[in-house]
């Protein structure tokens, strides 16, 4: 009778280090397969742990959701705010800026794109979570807009997400193969570094 085959223990992780991992497993799931892929049991699956564990890290399918935008935002949010800090030229920010938006995946710009829309009344915890990336982002952003601009509050924001959304048209349109990324990396360049001009044009402020 053949020996019973060994169960590889699954390593012990400190609580924040296992829901770390699982919200690693959980990017990979959304980059290769889209927010449908995402779920309590596939995570248990992808993941090699059991669902009562998936469970102890995030109560609901809704929990797991905003855990993982959470965690696509903190990477993608980064990497941005180094851009915007180090204090570059106008064309070589939005240049830098827009490259980390290409090369996100489409699933991880749609949840970032879904910042920018109406907050759902009925879901309180979404919403919350929604203005909180929000106000991040326009923290980031509307300073720069101000400064390059002259514009100051609601009209620097609403340039700045503006700006954003024109952004992730354009870093779809590369990812579908419909504009060469060099030439959509340019044409983006030209376009916001136009926009720009414009407004400074108006308050006579000096390009920086």
């Amino acid at each position: 009778m053949p020996a019973a085959r060994k169960q590889t223990p699954r390593p012990y992780l400190a609580a924040g280090e296992r829901r770390l991992q699982l919200l690693d497993v959980a990017r990979r799931l959304v980059r290769e397969g889209g927010w449908s892929a995402l779920s309590m049991q596939g995570l248990a699956i992808a993941a090699g742990v059991s669902r009562q564990l998936v469970y102890e890290h995030f109560e609901s399918a809704d929990d797991l959701y905003l855990a993982t935008l959470r965690h696509l935002f903190e990477r993608i949010h980064a990497a941005t705010e180094a851009v915007v800090r180090a204090g570059d030229d106008l064309e070589t920010t939005l240049a830098r800026a827009f490259e980390l938006f290409v090369e996100m995946a489409p699933e991880e710009r749609d949840a970032l794109r879904a910042l920018a829309s109406l907050r759902d009344p009925s879901h309180r915890r979404m919403a919350r979570a929604k203005s909180q990336l929000r106000a991040r982002i326009t923290a980031l952003w509307v300073p720069y807009i101000e400064v390059q601009t002259g514009l100051h509050g609601g009209e620097a924001q609403a340039v700045a997400w503006m700006l954003v959304n024109a952004a992730g048209g354009l870093a779809d349109g590369i990812a579908e193969g419909s504009i060469e990324r060099r030439r959509g990396v340019a044409l983006w360049v030209r376009v916001a570094r136009d926009a720009i001009a414009s407004l400074r044009d108006v308050h006579g402020r000096a390009p920086r």
